[in-house]
This record gives C-alpha cells, sequence and structure tokens, in this order.
C-alpha cells in the first residue's frame, strides 16, 4: 500500500483556515489518536538521551488556535495548525485542523504533528549554536523540528505493517499540511519530508544545525527521494544510513554529511 497522495482540491481543504473538517469525524476519534500518539511518544521522550531528562510538555487539542495564544512560541504563524508553547510547557493543536489530516492521512499524519510538536519544543529549549562557517538559512530550526520528529517517530514500537504505513503517511504529512508559506521559516514541503526521513535513519544526515542547513540552503540532493515518494519503504530500510542506527538525537552546530 501506498502512502496517500491527495488531490490539490482536498489538500486545500486539509491546509484551509475554515473551521469545517474535511469529514465530519467525532471530536473523540481525533482527540483519542492524539492522546493515545501523546502517549506512546512520552515513552519514546523518556527512553531518549537527548530529552530523557527534560520535562515532557503537555499535547493539548484546543476548539481553535491563534498565534496569540502563545506568545513567544519559536515558530510563530498567523494561522497556525499547531504551536509549541514553551512559556505553557504545552503543545497546542487546533481540533478543526487536526482532523482533516487524520481524514487524509490517517494516524500517521496524527503522529506527525503530535511529534513535530515535540520537535519544536525541543529545539526550544536548547541553546543550538550555528555551526562553523555564519548563519544558517532561517529554516534551519524548522527543519531540525522535522528531522527530531523522525527521529521520536522511527523510536516507536515497531510490530506490523499498519505502523510501517503510518510512518510512511507521516513523511507525507509532513510534505503537505502546511501551505506553501510556511516555507521561509519551516522549510518547503519536500525538505520537510526529507528531514522526517532523514531522522529516521532514511539518509546520512542527522538533524544538526550543519545538516538541516545545508538542506534549507539547497545544498543537499533530494531528486532520488522525491522519485521515488509514494513507494511504501519497509521501516528496517529506513535507519540503515551512518551514524549508527538507531538514531539518536543530535542537535548541536556540528553534524551529518
Amino acid at each position: 500500500m501506498t502512502p496517500p497522495r491527495p488531490a490539490a482540491g482536498l489538500l486545500a481543504l486539509v491546509v484551509a483556515t475554515t473551521s469545517t473538517p474535511v469529514l465530519a469525524l467525532p471530536e473523540a476519534s481525533v482527540d483519542g489518536v492524539v492522546r493515545r500518539f501523546t502517549a506512546e511518544l512520552q515513552q519514546v521522550w523518556r527512553r531518549e538521551p537527548a530529552t530523557a531528562g527534560r520535562p515532557f510538555p503537555s499535547v493539548r487539542v484546543v476548539p481553535s488556535l491563534a498565534a496569540q495564544a502563545c506568545g513567544g512560541a519559536p515558530f510563530p504563524a498567523s494561522q497556525p495548525l499547531l504551536l509549541a508553547c514553551p512559556s505553557q510547557g504545552a503543545i497546542l493543536l487546533e481540533r478543526a485542523r487536526v482532523a482533516p489530516v487524520y481524514a487524509v492521512f490517517g494516524e500517521g499524519g496524527v503522529a506527525f504533528l503530535v511529534a513535530y510538536g515535540l520537535g519544536q519544543s525541543l529545539l526550544s529549549s536548547l541553546a543550538v549554536a550555528s555551526p562553523p562557517g555564519g548563519i544558517p538559512p532561517p529554516a534551519t530550526p524548522g527543519l531540525q523540528a522535522a528531522c527530531a520528529a523522525g527521529t521520536l517517530l522511527a523510536a516507536l514500537p515497531i510490530a506490523t505493517a499498519a505502523r510501517r504505513l503510518q510512518l510512511n503517511n507521516a513523511i507525507t504529512a509532513a510534505e503537505q499540511v502546511f501551505e506553501s508559506g510556511v516555507a521561509p521559516q519551516l522549510g518547503s514541503g519536500p525538505m520537510r519530508a526529507f528531514a522526517v526521513y532523514s531522522g529516521m535513519g532514511g539518509s546520512s544526515l542527522d538533524c544538526s544545525a550543519a545538516a538541516m542547513g545545508r538542506l534549507a540552503g539547497g545544498g543537499v540532493n533530494i531528486d532520488s527521494f522525491l522519485a521515488t515518494r509514494g513507494i511504501s519503504v519497509p521501516i528496517d530500510a529506513f535507519c540503515r544510513q551512518p551514524p549508527a542506527c538507531p538514531r539518536r538525537l543530535t542537535l548541536g552546530a556540528a553534524g551529518g554529511e
């Protein structure tokens, strides 16, 4: 089975700011999936050396979300789908916009949103130095957060084909759930997808500022990756590149080649 490739009209509904979901999913369904992946990712967070000693943010689904709801958010947006809020120790997700992500990308889409919020939260709590050679491109932290999300997702228990499909759908969601206007801050859709894939171990890039800065600046050839999008890659094929697997979060200045 291949990851979903939504039609343009449906994608427009996913990223639109309307409060009407693509499908009339019960609130309990959306909230329940968010809670389940939050619990699973909390266990990963506690095992990961870079996060084990850090408080796990609360993850809350709220009826509506505006940038002013989270002062000092490291990745602000005028019409946010999610916000990491370090001042609140929380990650906020807007229910009306999570519901269509769930409808299109399934549980993998929701897993990506939770993991990406955790990645953003982690970046906001670390004093991440710029790599040698100057200031990295502006989208570098956004891609680091996406890469961190991939590492956290890949550490979820892998036992079934359904889980492997979830991870593939998470990569596709990373590419498609945000409007194109966020690219200067979060990287383009293909860059975000490649960052998540790299965090899972699919490339030799790690999540450092150096590696993600090269990706943000167009210095990484992702053509072969893009050519195979839509092909369901077995999860055991993800983590096969150096540095050694399983991947660990590396968010400092230096990193993958």
